[in-house]
């Protein structure tokens, strides 16, 4: 009895492992589906969109700055006349900036699925290629119904989700970065504590995306049986008045209401511990190191403004950037799929010529 406990405690962890592991291979597979030219014109439209978004901030802060700077410098020595601020310069390149922005914004939407098609196009043919070349034995031991899911629920996955996950999931973590990275621009001693927050960020992560991924099972799970009897409810109303049994049947939905509203609270209450556990330590180390700097006059308070406001949505990038991540490790599991049906070897037959 104890080898046995101790070989299913063994399994566990090993399963345990797994789940917390990245399906990098199902990753691979898809981004090199993708093409040679297609993922470097994804990676360099995403950058230069969010460098161009950075810069239109931080000309808005420079222009505040000046225009409050030059109305408060004749207030303070007393002067007579009052200098007019030119605001032609600034509105010129705010919007060049704007304009360039909507134009990266559309290059990046088409390459993203302007990828995604290219990349179901190409798995689909390959899968397609193998079924219909696949040796008997194949059908005779492997279920219909999952061949044909194959083709339908994972190519829907890699049509449709899978593009607009990865579209949300390199805007959320680039966004995050490029917060990041003004905040030590503007006071570089927060770069002392940016290397324990990201290593905490990296543990708590890694165990919130198994976290969110069975709690986000456990609400599908929950839901389908509460749709199945509302349903069935429905149908057989006639017959439920019959016999009685409404209050049964009452009591049967609440029920099932109940369960699927507790995996929803748990699953809402882990996101909002995410968001505001790690938001908040970003926020108060980002509001001390930029309070202080302005204070000894090392910096303007524009900068500062900046500094913070960019501190004040870390936290919700760094939500959406996990919660994503889960979301793309869920999704990969189709391209998995199709990559193992992919694996089949072709029927061994020499027709005549």
């Amino acid at each position: 009895e104890e080898v046995t406990e101790s070989d299913d405690e063994d399994n566990l962890s090993s399963v345990l492992h797994q789940r917390a592991k990245m399906p990098w291979s199902a990753c691979g597979k898809y981004l090199s589906a993708a093409g040679i030219l297609l993922l470097p014109l994804l990676l360099l439209s995403q950058l230069l969109k969010h460098t161009v978004m950075v810069a239109i901030d931080y000309c808005l802060a420079l222009w505040t700055e000046h225009a409050i700077s030059v109305k408060i410098e004749p207030e303070t020595k007393n002067c007579s006349q009052c200098m007019e601020f030119d605001h032609s310069p600034y509105s010129k390149v705010f919007s060049i900036l704007c304009c360039l922005g909507i134009v990266l914004c559309l290059v990046t939407s088409i390459a993203v699925e302007w990828t995604g098609l290219k990349v179901t196009k190409k798995l689909h043919s390959s899968l397609l290629n193998k079924i219909i070349l696949a040796p008997m034995r194949f059908f005779e031991t492997t279920p219909l119904g999952s061949i044909l899911n194959r083709f339908s629920a994972d190519c829907n996955t890699i049509d449709q989700h899978i593009p607009a996950t990865l579209e949300c999931l390199s805007r959320s973590t680039l966004l995050c970065v490029s917060a990041l990275a003004v905040i030590s621009y503007v006071t570089p001693m927060f770069l002392i504590a940016l290397v324990p927050l990201a290593i905490m960020c990296y543990f708590i992560q890694k165990y919130f995306r198994v976290a969110s991924r069975d709690l986000q099972q456990l609400d599908d799970s929950t839901q389908l049986p509460l749709l199945s009897h509302f349903s069935e409810t429905v149908e057989g109303l006639t017959t439920i008045r019959a016999f009685r049994y409404e209050a049964k049947f009452r009591q049967k939905l609440l029920e099932y209401t109940d369960s699927n509203n507790i995996a929803s609270l748990f699953l809402t209450a882990a996101n909002r511990w995410l968001e505001e556990y790690i938001g908040a330590c970003v926020v108060l180390i980002a509001a001390v190191t930029s309070i202080t700097s302005c204070l000894y006059n090392k910096i303007t308070s524009g900068l500062v403004g900046l500094g913070l406001t960019y501190a004040l949505m870390v936290s919700n990038y760094l939500n959406w950037m996990v919660r994503n991540l889960a979301d793309m490790e869920i999704q990969l599991g189709a391209v998995k799929r199709i990559n193992g049906l992919l694996k089949t070897e072709a029927e061994n037959y020499e027709g005549l010529l």
